[in-house]
């Protein structure tokens, strides 16, 4: 019985390593998903705002071409400023626009990579589940097995002990 529950113990330790493990993996990929959707969002977000701003400068560019018609040179530089402006903003959009979108598809990438391998590891997870408790059970059955092997003793085999024992008691007794 010490052996069983040995094996037992061993068994189940590893069990529940596997199982923290498995967990751990999961919420890794369930982190990861987030942060990749938490990109979309930013990357949305930027989009609009580009979008808004390339729009501004298109208007600037009208209001530009008037002053130059209307030979305003003061409202002209002034409006050259806030075109200038919001070109560089719009370059700085540009670049924060494809850096988010090479972080969320490398992070995507590594996210496939890591889920390929979770679900590989869940598959012979379920296998090692499946043959410890078919070969736990097989070892429980053999200990059973041998103890109701020994256990079952015939009634001749109780009627030779009782012989036996009145005979040494008779013995023994006799010398007392």
């Amino acid at each position: 019985k010490a052996d069983i529950h040995g094996v037992m113990d061993r068994l189940e330790d590893q069990d529940l390593l596997l199982r923290q493990y498995l967990r751990e993996m999961e919420n890794t990929l369930q982190q990861k998903e987030a942060r990749i959707q938490q990109l979309l969002e930013n990357k949305h977000h930027i989009q609009v705002d580009l979008t808004a701003r390339t729009q501004e400068i298109g208007k600037l560019e009208n209001d530009l071409s008037l002053a130059l018609r209307k030979e305003n040179d003061t409202i002209a530089k002034l409006l050259i400023r806030k075109q200038l402006i919001e070109q560089k903003h719009c370059q700085h959009l540009q670049r924060q626009y494809e850096s988010v979108g090479d972080e969320q598809k490398q992070l995507g990438e590594l996210l496939a990579e890591q889920h390929e391998r979770y679900e590989i590891l869940k598959v012979k997870a379920t296998n090692y589940y499946a043959r410890n408790k078919q070969s736990t059970a097989s070892e429980a059955n053999g200990l059973c097995n041998a103890t109701a092997r020994f256990s079952t003793i015939n009634e001749d085999e109780i009627e030779i002990e009782l012989i036996r024992r009145k005979e040494q008691l008779a013995h023994n007794g006799g010398a007392a």
